[in-house]
């Protein structure tokens, strides 16, 4: 055992002195997570988007009119930045990117509520940005819903109807709504931590498949698994020590940014967000591992692991629900270890659910973890014959022109 941690310990200095004289490992290791941890935190630092260009078309020209236009401009998502004459000249501005959106006020508004007709007031948004136009959508009705209930018990009361039963007649139902986990309805809590997680797990593939296949490709290998004592898995420990050991340091800063800086819940302790943040950089080192072991070709395996990292952005089940997929889809969200790390965080963390609640997803990490094994041996041949695959591509071609 003392023989292994001293080999062990040789190949993570070893490691660590090729990762401070190369300036692309200080990159991909340290600057480029630390620009997109800052850059995606600060990018929705309010919680969520707010002011967004509107025009209002107000062909009425009334004091009813211009009193709902003042309610609309003061909700929290919309702010009215164009008063034009036309609906005409309100498409042409949402067609040319100035607004998101737009409001007509018909002709003869005020004077139709005053003889109990309905008007209809149109509302235009561009729902092509889901976000923005959702947003401007839930503002607008609420306002038109408040109005209307004010208009309806103004009329009530001078009609000497009870305000109660002005509004069971108003609202029959009411809905007493409670917003869970996230009531602030905070953009960061559902968006920047599935963001951060995936842009991480990119940067802990890519360096872990580029760190073993480098040695390949230099042919620097053989002194790699001489250092170890011949053992391909110590070899493996202690290449990956030092990254194992950088990529949890910036885990646990982008949950400091997010827990502390976003104010993003936290109802979890800090060890179970520790376990969690380690198994997954560990899942993905084993996956990296994986792609290297079955494509030992460093640019092959490159592409097969950033194909592989970019997937998880759809098909993890958090920017589209698993339920909508089709079934094969349904089992391949499974395959990535940022979809048990999430729900982790959203089980745990966010909601303070009792550890029993993730117990299978920390066996999912933990699965990951079995990945090398199926490639091991087929690694340790090409790191002893160095670009085995190119070899038997040559020796397939001289059999085939004898």
């Amino acid at each position: 055992m003392k023989s292994i941690l001293t080999n062990i310990w040789i190949v993570a200095r070893r490691e660590t002195e090729r990762m401070s004289s190369r300036t692309l490992y200080i990159l991909a290791v340290v600057v480029f997570p630390l620009i997109t941890i800052l850059f995606f935190c600060s990018l929705m630092k309010e919680g969520v988007p707010t002011k967004m260009p509107i025009a209002i078309v107000d062909l009425d020209q009334t004091a009813t009119s211009r009193k709902m236009a003042r309610n609309i401009d003061v909700t929290p998502a919309s702010h009215v930045v164009m008063n034009l004459t036309s609906e005409k000249e309100a498409m042409s501005a949402l067609r040319s990117g100035d607004i998101y959106g737009f409001v007509v006020l018909p002709e003869n508004m005020q004077s139709d509520l005053m003889t109990n007709r309905q008007p209809i007031v149109r509302y235009y948004y561009h729902n092509g940005l889901f976000i923005a136009g959702g947003l401007l959508r839930n503002d607008f009705a609420s306002i038109t819903n408040t109005l209307s209930a004010g208009i309806n018990l103004q009329r009530g009361e001078s009609r000497g109807i009870p305000e109660e039963a002005i509004m069971s007649q108003i609202q029959p139902v009411q809905l007493n709504t409670h917003l869970l986990f996230n009531p602030t309805a905070n953009y960061p809590t559902y968006v920047t931590t599935i963001i951060l997680p995936i842009m991480m797990q990119i940067f802990i593939l890519m360096i872990t498949v580029y760190s073993i296949g480098i040695e390949i490709k230099e042919k620097t290998s053989r002194d790699w698994l001489k250092a170890s004592g011949k053992s391909v898995t110590v070899a493996l420990i202690g290449k990956l020590l030092p990254y194992t050991v950088v990529f949890l340091i910036m885990m646990m800063f982008q949950n400091f940014m997010i827990y502390k800086i976003l104010m993003v819940p936290m109802n979890a302790g800090i060890g179970w967000i520790v376990v969690a943040s380690l198994l997954f950089v560990l899942a993905y080192q084993a996956i990296g591992i994986f792609c290297i072991g079955l494509l030992p070709l460093m640019r092959h395996s490159l592409n097969l692991a950033a194909f592989y990292g970019i997937l998880a952005l759809s098909l993890c089940g958090f920017s589209f629900p698993t339920e909508s997929m089709s079934p094969v889809f349904q089992l391949w969200a499974y395959g990535f270890p940022v979809r048990h790390y999430m729900h982790i965080f959203q089980s745990q963390i966010l909601a303070g659910f009792e550890p029993v609640y993730s117990v299978g997803s920390f066996l999912g990490l933990i699965v990951f973890l079995m990945l090398p094994l199926v490639v091991i041996n087929r690694l340790k041949s090409a790191l002893i014959y160095q670009n085995f695959i190119e070899n038997i591509h040559k020796t397939d071609t001289l059999a085939a022109r004898s």
